[in-house]
């Protein structure tokens, strides 16, 4: 089982040095994307961050195992609020957008907590989102420092990752490749989402 998990652990990591060199990440830590492109990447993370609200609901909601459902109940409780910080950090900004290709993402999250098996479902939260939140957060706090949003991310991710893997060693219901399967696809649509609003913060900046 150690073994299972390290497999994991490393197939994951990939995963995440994969999304360091994307599109969205290379925009927020290169010191010559303008600020204002970089801001406008706040507006079209607002109705991400809105979303994870619905995600950590849904896997609360559909979860009946007792120890994976009080996790996500740990989870949900820790992340409660989080898109009123990110809102209060663009306070200057406060139209909504909407887009169709993260509403998209969003929807394939929310859909996947109703259907995967408990411990995929753990897995989805925490070594896709998490991991990528991660990733996120750490080139966010290079755009933004001392912003509040950035701040508790970059904290409480590592943790909520790590919640992840300590389930994997405790369970047995789960396959290695049941689990990268899940991971896999979770990753690709983090990634076409964080294309996404790379693609609309230039497009953005560069109308007005």
């Amino acid at each position: 089982m150690t073994q299972d998990v390290e497999r994991v652990a490393r197939h994951n990591e990939q995963r995440q040095r994969e999304y360091e060199s994307s599109d969205l990440i290379r925009l927020l830590t290169d010191e010559n994307t303008p600020a204002e492109t970089k801001k406008a990447v706040l507006t079209y993370l607002q109705p991400w961050s809105n979303a994870f609200q619905r995600m950590i609901s849904a896997r609360v909601t559909f979860e009946s195992d007792p120890e994976l459902r009080a996790l996500a109940c740990e989870h949900q409780q820790e992340e409660v609020g989080h898109d009123r910080i990110l809102a209060r950090s663009r306070a200057d900004d406060r139209d909504l957008v909407w887009d169709p290709v993260i509403e998209m993402g969003a929807s394939w999250f929310v859909d996947q907590f109703a259907i995967l098996p408990g411990v995929q479902r753990a897995v989805l939260a925490h070594l896709a989102l998490e991991a990528g939140s991660l990733v996120f957060s750490q080139a966010g706090t290079r755009a933004f420092p001392d912003d509040e949003y950035f701040e508790l991310h970059d904290e409480a991710d590592v943790e909520h990752l790590e919640m992840g893997y300590d389930i994997l060693r405790r369970r047995g219901d789960w396959t290695v490749e049941a689990v990268i399967d899940v991971l896999d696809r979770a990753w690709q649509v983090i990634g076409v989402v964080s294309d996404r609003i790379a693609e609309c913060a230039r497009r953005d900046t560069v109308a007005a």
